[in-house]
């Protein structure tokens, strides 16, 4: 009957009115708040529920109008129990609670008359439910600059977070509601989740928490059974962890329960440790809420947990309790494997937030709402409910407009919340947020509010919000903790912070290294370099110049570039900052330019566009890897032409190469507007190099798929008079080919030509042969170059024919004059393949003796092949061109062009090209007769009958300078090996030969006498043989080697990495221990005895070299007796593990100083004490650093070290006596650059740059002597 039904008995039946007067201590907020009159209760007012009387209050009491048909509705709905509506269903349509549907607040647990009075857990439950009612209905003090809202809208209990399940921990990010943060939960398209008992909640920095934590234990004390699904909740227990200072028990029982008459124990009936001794039986009903695990209380002096929260948290205290943990997200990983559910808290809703913009009504103004929905800043600062008012108080004073800006909407909330405050007061305060952010924190305490600010009281405070005080002593001391008010408020405090220190640059660059906490920068601290910057304006320079130690990469730079903005200074500052202020050092030992490579995304070319811009860019070469985008369509193309702009005016640039991946079913307009950039680019000033490779990925794209960019090209590049070196990689048809070379005749500038992967048909042949007729070349490189499109397609995917458009049937044809033994391609059987890039294999069963070397001596790996052993023969003829097939159709026309009388071209590139017999032996006869030709390039070479005739035309060559044969699928036997030593011995003008990865196998002693010939008659200056191996089978490992039995007076570089020598008893010499071999190079000046890498492209897998203490002596001593004139030495990758360290380096350091050698490369080095197991990489390096007396250059690349020993070698280039060192740290961080760089920057004496420009994933530290820059070598 609901006329039974008593409101001070909170809806409960049938209480007489003893029990009704001893039920009183519930009426808390009646007792408290009488200006309302015995009739009101807050809480009924704000929160209609269908379980209230129908008893209606004089329309005199009623706060507003639509509080009446809200009672009427819960009335009517009273007699008929129904189930709670769900949490958010009204509020999304209403926007407010008004028209919530929630049980009324219930009193102490049902029971009997008498049965339940002197019960201590009930009247604990009974207390805490009328505290935690009371607290969230309290109304926090508003600062000064808030406009009037309506009562009670600003109270915890009106809090409408928006909580979401974390992404990382359950796969979604669905929305729920507090109701269900501990029920289970069926997502709409993810997994059923079960009731968790451990939840961690994790908030941004910039929530009040403790109004997070109100909000849920308010659902608990006014919505029985809490949660509506599942077991319910019977005690729920606060624990402010910010205020604890002892036990929980302690807290609880002393601190949050008051003294005298209102304690629920106050009147016997059980004591506080009964209650607490029986909570253990809850067990599942037993609900603690926890907050402030992040804050470190000042009183407690250890920096850990007490134990009891510690054995809470871990199940040891109240193992079935269920737990809800509220922390930010600087404390979640640790937090984590203790949880069961995880949830994010980012702020108010979007409906709460509205009504808060027209001060907690709905109210406000349609504008107001369309801006800040639409502004993803103005949003962010409406998801706290101060955030909300700043905004509502912002769009009333400016009349109506809003900054959309992010830094813009921060400085205008600054001006809301804290007007009129100082400068003082600014940077002090900023400097408290700065301290905040760098430790992660998100609360401050009063008293460190005291310490930093010298008016905590004045108008500054308003970027602050106070949480609320719990316990009684707390609130005895005031001991408040303070939240910042809106995101982003701390990093513009911070940033004004660090924009006070611009004039002061050693108090600047102190707070920027103190910044580098961790291996990362923390994007709250990045924020706060964006704002400085941004505040900075014209004087950013002052800040970008200190941003080294962050070790920042170039797309964090840009973005503080661009905040900063485009004077002069700071264009000066950026170049600096990415190394391309001044030219980079460049290792003397390094042959490779130092090449900048940009993707078209927007940070990338708004950033590198404001560097073009410089005048102290020094930048020379420039790759743009051009990447199609398809949804930024039309920003994309903005930037892109801001870049090319910046582009155009750049003067530094002299080298671009421009690369494309295009995908399937591009669409015509996107090639169109690919081919207008490649003109722009190309039009820059000062261009003397252009590189275009475009990759189209359709598996048979259209033969004029891209058209519009050649014809692009034909258009601007006679418009581009310094251009002189262009490489097309477009896959050209032959119309096109013949519509570049057309414009090619007009422009007399171009003077290289480079055409990879390009198809070689009869037209296309033709035109490259004219061209070279009408305007001749210096440079014509074919790499890659391949038949005709009807060429049947080998194994591998490429095309097997002869490299021509020729398909007359009988090119299998070979004169007598040709080479015996070695037939072309096409004289295969149909259907022979073989697996290398090129040709066609024969049968086995007319070839003879077998075609491979033995491998097992040879170690090696298995793409070693010796398919042309069958071809050796003691002489052949001088290779000439064949008449017949191959003059119609082939390379015929292009080569009887190249040596041609009045032909320019120097330099021909043929590598891994397809080259028939017949194209080979034009070839030869091509490199015997030309008057011009001086450099030829067959690398990769997969047939000795490839190489073959040119190495025979090189013999009678009169101007052949260098020739690069590497490939490692060539092997020689015995009269391979002394045809082809007599004809490069006859070379006189070879300076230049590269034949690195070939096998030679010598069987024949009389083999070794044509190979000494060679060397004590060959001109060649540089030998490379890297990755070479000589089988010697007719002698073994013990025999003594002659002194000078290989005498060469005329090779000044050899480089050998890699190479080894193999015995009869099939063991291998490598790297030191082939220097008795090369005593005979009296000349030698640079040497190179690098072992094969371990790691990375190009390593080996073969079984290591390990040094010991005899070999390291014998070496340097062979060195010092030998090899008087040599200056340079590369000994990378070496593994030398010492027995006597200690003796082995002194003796060592003795040789060391009286040797000429004065540039060592030393990367990849492993230098083990073996008895200590330990590394001693810095010691080996000292002997160098402290005992070359001409040592003027020294690099190494290391990795592994701890940072005791990279300390120890910073302490070690003090002493060099060299001019410069470049160590590369791999896989390190800036930490231990910084280590190592300490000890030198003390005394000025060293020029230290420390960069990643350039590098993949290490650091590349330069220490330069101050005194010299020199690098040139004796």
């Amino acid at each position: 009957d609901p006329a039974k039904v008593d409101p001070s008995s909170g809806g409960r039946r049938g209480k007489s009115p003893t029990e009704q007067e001893e039920a009183k201590p519930f009426n808390f907020i009646e007792h408290n708040f009488p200006r309302y009159g015995p009739n009101f209760c807050p809480g009924w007012s704000c929160y209609p529920t269908k379980s209230q009387p129908s008893s209606q209050p004089p329309p005199s009491q009623l706060p507003n109008p639509a509080q009446p048909k809200s009672t009427t509705q819960s009335t009517a709905s009273s007699a008929t129990p129904t189930t709670p509506a769900p949490y958010r269903t009204d509020y999304e349509l209403s926007g407010s609670y008004v028209s919530l549907e929630c049980p009324s607040p219930p009193g102490p647990p049902a029971c009997g008359p008498d049965g339940r009075r002197g019960d201590p857990q009930a009247r604990l439950a009974n207390y805490l439910r009328t505290l935690y009612t009371e607290l969230a209905l309290k109304e926090p003090v508003l600062p000064s600059w808030v406009h009037p809202v309506a009562p009670g809208v600003l109270c915890p209990a009106r809090l409408e977070p928006e909580l979401r399940l974390h992404i990382h921990s359950h796969g979604l990010n669905e929305a729920i509601g507090v109701d269900q943060i501990l029920t289970p939960v069926q997502t709409k398209d993810g997994p059923f989740l079960e009731a968790p008992r451990r939840v961690l909640i994790e908030c941004p920095p910039w929530v009040t928490r403790g109004a997070l934590a109100l909000r849920i234990l308010h659902g608990w004390s006014r919505e029985p059974p809490w949660p509506p699904r599942g077991q319910p909740v019977a005690l729920a227990l606060f624990l402010p962890l910010a205020e604890l200072r002892g036990t929980i028990a302690n807290y609880i029982g002393k601190e949050l329960l008051p003294r005298g008459p209102p304690n629920p124990f106050a009147s016997g009936f059980g004591g506080f440790s009964a209650a607490w001794n029986s909570l253990e039986a809850l067990k599942g009903k037993l609900l603690i809420v926890l907050d402030g695990y992040d804050v470190q209380c000042k009183t407690r002096k250890s920096k850990t947990m007490p134990r009891d929260v510690i054995d809470l948290l871990e199940g040891r205290l109240f193992p079935e309790a269920r737990v809800i943990l509220i922390s930010v997200t600087a404390s979640c990983t640790e937090l984590l494997p203790l949880m069961q559910r995880h949830i994010t808290f980012e702020g108010l809703v979007w409906g709460r937030s509205v009504s808060l913009l027209g001060g907690g009504q709905w109210g406000a103004p349609t504008r107001l709402i369309d801006t800040v929905q639409s502004c993803r800043q103005l949003r962010n600062i409406a998801r706290t409910t101060l955030g909300c008012l700043a905004i509502a108080a912002m769009y009333e004073s400016s009349g109506g407009e809003l900054p959309t800006d992010e830094l813009d909407v921060i400085a205008s909330v600054f001006n809301c919340v804290a007007a009129n405050s100082s400068h003082t007061q600014v940077t002090e305060l900023g400097r408290l947020a700065l301290f905040c952010l760098k430790t992660k924190r998100s609360t401050v305490t009063a008293a460190e509010l005291k310490m930093y600010c010298s008016a905590p009281e004045t108008n500054i405070a308003g970027c602050l919000d106070r949480a609320q005080l719990f316990g009684r002593t707390a609130k005895r001391k005031s001991d408040h903790y303070y939240t910042i008010i809106c995101p982003g408020l701390a990093e513009f405090l911070a940033a004004n912070y660090i924009v006070s220190l611009a004039n002061r640059p050693g108090l600047l660059a102190a707070e920027i290294a103190g910044l580098a906490v961790g291996d990362e920068v923390e994007p709250e601290i990045l924020k706060v370099l964006n704002f400085s910057m941004a505040l900075l304006g014209a004087r950013a320079h002052l800040l970008l110049s200190k941003l080294t130690p962050l070790w920042l990469s170039p797309q964090t730079i840009f973005s503080l570039a661009l905040a900063g903005g485009e004077t002069e200074a700071n264009l000066t500052a950026l170049c600096e900052m990415l190394g391309i202020s001044k030219s980079p050092p460049v290792p003397p030992l390094e042959a490779k330019p130092i090449w900048v490579s940009i993707k078209s995304t927007l940070s990338e070319l708004q950033g590198w566009g404001l560097a073009f811009k410089s005048p102290t860019c020094t930048l020379k070469n420039l790759e743009l890897v051009y990447q199609m985008e398809k949804n930024l369509l039309l920003e994309s193309r903005n930037v892109m032409d801001i870049f090319l702009d910046a582009l155009s005016k750049n003067e530094s640039v002299t080298t671009l190469r421009i690369t494309s991946l295009i995908e399937n079913e591009v669409r015509d307009s996107d090639i169109n507007y690919l081919a207008s950039c490649i003109s722009k680019a190309l039009l820059k000033p000062r261009l003397e190099s252009f590189e275009l490779i475009l990759t189209l990925l359709e598996e048979d794209p259209p033969i004029l798929k891209l058209q519009s960019v050649v014809t692009a090209l034909c258009r601007t590049i006679p418009r581009q008079p310094k251009l002189s070196n262009l490489s097309l990689d477009l896959g050209l048809c032959t119309s096109q080919l013949v519509q570049i070379c057309a414009t090619l005749e007009k422009c007399p500038h171009v003077t290289r030509l480079s055409l990879p992967h390009l198809r070689c048909e009869r037209g296309a042949v033709g035109a490259l042969a004219a061209l070279l007729t009408v305007r001749p070349l210096s440079y014509l490189g074919l790499p890659s170059s391949w038949g005709a499109r009807d060429d049947p397609p080998s194994s591998s995917g490429v095309s097997m024919g002869s490299g021509s458009g020729s398909s007359s049937g009988n090119s299998g044809l070979i004169k007598q004059s040709s080479l015996t033994g070695a037939p072309s391609p096409r004289s295969y059987p149909a259907g022979i393949f073989s697996s290398l890039p090129r040709g066609v294999l024969s049968s086995t069963a007319n070839m003879g003796r077998s075609a491979t070397l033995p491998r097992q001596p040879m170690e090696g790996p298995p793409d070693k092949r010796s398919t042309d052993s069958v071809i050796s023969r003691t002489w052949y003829p001088t290779p000439a061109c064949d008449g017949g097939p191959h003059n119609s159709g082939t390379l015929h026309e292009l080569l009887l062009a190249a040596r041609d009388t009045y032909s320019r071209l120097h330099g021909l590139d043929l590598s891994k090209a397809q080259l028939s017999l017949e194209d080979s032996m034009c070839l030869g006869e091509t490199v015997r007769v030309s008057t011009t030709l001086h450099s030829i390039k067959l690398e990769g070479a997969s047939r000795l009958s490839e190489i073959l005739p040119t190495v025979l035309g090189a013999s009678e060559s009169p101007c052949l300078q260098m020739m690069s044969l590497g490939s490692p699928r060539i092997a020689l036997e015995d009269a391979a090996v002394g045809m082809s030593a007599r004809a490069l011995g006859s070379c006189i003008t070879l300076r230049l030969l590269s034949l690195d990865g070939w096998s030679f196998r010598i069987e024949n002693v009389g083999t070794l006498a044509s190979v000494r010939g060679f060397l004590s008659l060959t001109s060649v200056r540089e030998l490379g043989l890297n990755n070479c191996r000589l089988n010697m089978s007719m002698f073994k490992s013990d025999v003594p080697v002659q002194s000078g039995a290989y005498e060469c007076r005329s090779v000044v570089n050899l480089k050998l990495a890699g190479a080894q020598i193999i015995f009869a008893d099939h063991l291998s010499m490598k790297g030191p221990h082939m220097l008795p071999y090369l005593v005979g190079f009296v000349n030698l000046r640079e040497l190179d005895l690098s072992a094969p890498s371990r790691t990375g492209f190009g390593s080996t897998s073969s079984t290591p070299l390990i040094l010991s203490d005899k070999d390291i002596v014998a070496f340097f001593n062979t060195l010092n007796n030998h090899f008087s004139h040599l200056n340079t030495l590369k000994m990378c990758n070496w593994i030398i593990h010492l027995d006597e360290a200690v003796r082995t380096l002194k003796s060592v350091a003795k040789l060391l100083k009286s040797s000429p050698l004065s540039h060592i490369k030393l990367d990849g080095v492993v230098v083990m004490d073996r008895p200590k197991k330990q590394r001693i990489e810095p010691q080996f390096l000292h002997a160098f650093l402290a005992n070359l007396p001409l040592l003027r250059w020294l690099g190494t690349t290391l990795h592994g070290l701890s940072e005791e020993q990279i300390t120890t070698l910073g302490n070690y280039c003090g002493d060099m006596r060299g001019m410069e060192i470049d160590v590369r740290l791999s896989d390190s961080t800036i930490e231990n650059a910084r280590l190592m760089t300490s000890s030198l920057g003390m005394d000025g004496k060293f020029d230290i740059r420390v960069s990643t420009f350039g590098t993949t994933n290490s650091i590349l530290i330069h220490i330069e002597k101050t005194s010299t820059k020199s690098l040139s070598r004796k």
